[in-house]
């Protein structure tokens, strides 16, 4: 038992060192952001755009690009490096934990993926997000960040020219104003959107080394069960994937959307992972606190004031929650589709139009 516990809280504490790394890989955009912003600044003070034919301007915009290209290109290297010691990383704490989850007694040394093998998983297997992204490979999922920040910024450049626009007004429009500490400019856009790239990437890598380990170790483990984070900012999807199980072949694996927190933990034939007393983290209505493990999401919402409920799913999702007279399971159910994505009010109604009466919903 004492061991069990000291293995969740183990993956519940790397998880949480997970999203401080995200954190310190976001931060080694910055350099690279200024590096743009510079070399923008500089091409465009050099140029009188109100002399410019429209072959000339795109002249520029080329020579502009070809600068972008460069910086991107090189961040891109970069963060593909840290991903794949990240990946080796997560590999290894993988290991370590299956290692120690063995009850007294028993010997087992958990056997660790070769390089070869991680990298291959990192690039081979598809982003599992929901959405426009889903099913991406890792290298064209930063690649179109790439893509589209440089269009994005070249695409400014262009409008101000045809709206005629001062050299000034364009580079303020893509810098921002110092009034709202540049987060008004497009060059804010850019850095936001790279760190939700970031953070997502490296839960994919994380979430597919840890997996390569557990097929590594597969006469040991037997299901992987999905594990959210149980505060208001969960989505729709990990809410209702929380505490489900599913072998260790098959199902769904984080992230399921851009800037996924979730995680997942193996059951190994050892012994249930969350076992009777273990508990994990929580932060509710009352602040942090461990609660439990056992309990899902939906379960632990039940015990959160009704303001909070309205604050993590809605209003309405709240009210259905609390007055539709559905259980715990069903009213998980309805949050999905077969295919793991989420389903609307409208959606759900269809499914069940008497607890939808019964709280009064119309």
């Amino acid at each position: 038992m004492a061991a069990n516990q000291a293995i969740l809280d183990a993956t519940i504490r790397h998880a949480v060192f997970l999203e401080q790394l995200k954190s310190g890989e976001v931060a080694k955009f910055a350099p690279f952001l200024k590096e743009i912003d510079r070399s923008i600044r500089e091409r465009l003070t050099r140029a009188d755009l109100t002399d410019y034919t429209v072959a000339r301007l795109e002249r520029l915009l080329s020579e502009v690009d070809s600068l972008l290209l460069g910086i991107f290109d090189r961040y891109s290297e970069k963060l593909n490096l840290d991903l794949v010691d990240i990946a080796n990383y997560e590999a290894e704490f993988e290991a370590t934990s299956l290692t120690r989850a063995a009850p007294v007694g028993v010997t087992f040394d958990a056997a660790v993926p070769g390089a070869a093998a991680i990298r291959a998983a990192i690039l081979t297997n598809p982003l599992s997000v929901r959405g426009a992204d889903g099913g991406k490979l890792l290298k064209s999922f930063i690649d179109g960040f790439s893509d589209t920040e440089r269009q994005r910024l070249t695409g400014a450049i262009r409008q101000g020219f045809f709206e005629g626009r001062t050299n000034f007004q364009i580079i303020k429009n893509i810098r921002g104003t110092k009034a709202l500490q540049y987060n008004d400019g497009i060059l804010a856009t850019t850095n936001r959107n790279a760190g939700t790239i970031v953070r997502t990437a490296v839960q994919h890598v994380a979430t597919q080394a840890r997996m390569e380990t557990l097929k590594e170790n597969s006469d040991v483990v037997q299901f992987v069960e999905i594990v959210a984070t149980l505060d208001s900012k969960t989505t729709q999807e990990c809410r209702s994937l929380d505490k489900r199980r599913f072998p260790l072949a098959s199902g769904p694996r984080p992230p399921f959307h851009i800037n996924c927190r979730t995680t997942l933990v193996a059951v190994t034939r050892f012994s249930a992972m969350f076992a009777e007393g273990a508990t994990r983290a929580s932060i509710g209505a009352d602040g942090p606190q461990q609660v439990r493990a056992d309990l899902s999401y939906y379960d632990w919402l039940k015990q959160q004031p009704a303001a909070f409920q309205d604050k993590a799913i809605g209003p309405v999702r709240a009210k259905l929650f609390r007055e539709g007279g559905l259980s715990i399971e069903r009213f998980s159910e309805l949050q999905l589709d077969r295919n793991f994505s989420p389903l609307t009010l409208v959606q759900m109604k269809a499914l069940e139009p008497l607890a939808f009466e019964r709280a009064g919903i119309k």
